[in-house]
């Protein structure tokens, strides 16, 4: 039960309030009654809860979580004297400059910057909101004077409506979508929840023995950021929801766009969502379709031509024109020679490997035969377990025929070559913006237990995403030049530290390099020394 030292209050003049003495020292506490009933006896029972700590000098209390439920009251921030400064107006500063907090505002009021809060929590301390009320005391946020709990932000994720949210959406779709092309992909969430309707077993993409809800993420194909997402029930296939995905997707302000799926997507029902709501579309091709063999087969044996040669050296590309579920489009057949030579060259250590292995085994590897058969004709001795074993050249020659090739199909006529093979390299953008959400921000797991909470909550984590999203394009070429992390930048900027006194604030010490390198990258290595003169009349 956290007791906030720095804060002093009026003990509540409301019946039922009382002091007591409690612990090993005797200490003062002041309580409220909160349940009147009758014994057995019939006689007349309370029971209380702690809502502060007594001051006996000024005669005040210093407050507690159950102070602040019970009153139904946000506590506001201590007056400590010095605070982490650097971290939180780099976030406050990029919420401003992408015109992610002019969005929020407008759809949410003033419950925007507790969603800025939070999600500047999340990304630095994961999923867990138990410690917000502690880190928020150590870090001070411009524009914001109010100190969250975890019962506060339950309380503030179960309130962001679906309404909210979708009019926050309308308005960040049509600033950050622009003309780019747009990747969608889908992840699942793992839950422990055992009430909740969405969370059910399905395909569990981490391999957890877990219920689940499924996360559908769109994002732009040129700068990766974060633009609009889906929560669905975890028993949903990708294929099955894409057109009800689709559908909501338009509502926000998202059709007529050129769209980069994978090709788990790959059926009649999608290609007829697709086709309908999409400008073009462009889907990885499945190796095991019949066209994909046919085209193999047809052009995958001259395919390296000088003609056919595309701007990156060694990959090659044909075109073929095709009409697939009833939807005309191209087929591009790509070959990547370096990655063919790798790839037969893994093959032959793995053959190599396993012939070592076999040539050690004294008894036929029976219960093994699937690690061997791909590769070996393994022939058991009439008499004994002996064996003998030979490499299948057939089998060996069709496994390395087609490696380094791959297929995508797209109805992007004006699209070349090239540009359709940077789009969909370009997709693994969500996988990396789900490595953020899962890894980063430690939410491969939630810990709400009903809808209306998990929506919220969810919605505060795409916020933490697009922000995370944002830092990273910016910092990328401090990043890449100081070989460092994410992690460590943000430690950087945490240990830029401001003083608190009756004059107002100043900087506890000097800006080092590196964190002045940091700030360069969102021009404000200079706007960070003016901003503390206007903290004081912000709080």
């Amino acid at each position: 039960m956290a007791v906030y030292h720095n804060v002093l209050v009026d003990i509540p003049d409301d019946k039922g309030v009382h002091v007591k003495s409690a612990g090993a020292k005797s200490e003062k506490y002041v309580y409220k009654y909160f349940k009147h009933y009758r014994n057995d006896k019939g006689d007349p029972r309370h029971k209380a809860k702690s809502i502060g700590k007594l001051d006996p000098i000024s005669g005040k209390m210093y407050p507690n979580n159950h102070y602040y439920e019970q009153y139904r009251l946000i506590p506001s921030l201590p007056d400590i004297g010095i605070w982490d400064y650097g971290y939180s107006y780099v976030i406050v500063k990029a919420c401003h400059d992408m015109g992610l907090l002019e969005c929020l505002t407008n759809a949410f009021g003033k419950t925007a910057m507790d969603v800025v809060v939070m999600a500047a929590y999340i990304i630095r301390e994961g999923n867990a909101m138990d410690g917000i009320d502690d880190w928020q005391g150590r870090n001070l946020f411009p524009e914001y004077d109010r100190l969250l709990t975890s019962q506060s932000t339950s309380r503030i994720f179960a309130s962001l409506a679906f309404k909210q949210q979708e009019d926050f959406f309308k308005l960040w779709v049509k600033r950050a979508l622009g003309n780019s092309a747009v990747c969608y992909d889908v992840t699942s969430i793992s839950s422990y929840a055992q009430g909740m309707p969405s969370v059910e077993r399905g395909y569990n993409r981490d391999g957890d023995n877990l219920a689940q809800f499924n996360l559908g993420m769109f994002c732009t194909e040129d700068i990766k950021l974060p633009i609009y997402y889906n929560r669905y029930n975890g028993s949903l296939t990708d294929k099955t929801n894409l057109s009800y995905v689709l559908d909501n997707a338009k509502a926000v302000g998202i059709e007529r766009v050129k769209l980069i799926i994978d090709g788990g997507f790959w059926c009649d029902i999608c290609f007829a969502s697709l086709s309908s709501l999409c400008e073009a579309f462009t889907v990885g091709m499945p190796p095991h379709l019949k066209e994909s063999e046919r085209i193999l087969s047809d052009y995958g044996e001259n395919i390296e031509k000088y003609s056919n040669e595309l701007s990156i050296r060694h990959v090659y590309c044909v075109p073929v024109d095709s009409t697939i579920s009833g939807v005309q489009g191209r087929i591009m057949l790509y070959c990547d020679s370096w990655n063919r030579i790798n790839l037969c060259e893994e093959l032959s250590n793995k053959i190599d490997r396993l012939s070592a292995e076999l040539r050690l085994l004294k008894r036929y590897p029976k219960s093994k035969l699937n690690r061997y058969t791909p590769y070996f004709v393994l022939t058991k001795h009439e008499q004994g377990s002996g064996f003998d074993f030979q490499v299948d050249h057939e089998k060996v020659e069709a496994l390395r025929k087609y490696k380094g090739f791959f297929l995508i199909f797209t109805t992007d006529r004006n699209a070349s070559p090239d540009e359709i093979l940077r789009y969909y390299r370009d997709k693994d953008a969500i996988e990396k913006l789900f490595a953020q959400i899962k890894v980063h921000m430690d939410v491969d797991r939630t810990r709400t237990h009903n809808d209306a909470t998990t929506d919220g909550k969810t919605f505060v984590t795409f916020v933490a995403c697009a922000i995370r999203a944002y830092l990273t394009n910016r910092l990328s070429t401090y990043l890449k030049a100081s070989s460092t992390s994410m992690k460590k930048a943000f430690n950087q900027l945490s240990n830029i530290t401001i003083i608190s006194s009756d004059d107002g604030f100043r900087f506890a010490k000097a800006l080092t390099k590196k964190q002045k390198q940091i700030l360069d990258s969102f021009d404000a290595a200079d706007d960070i020394l003016a901003s503390i003169d206007n903290i004081d009349c912000i709080r």
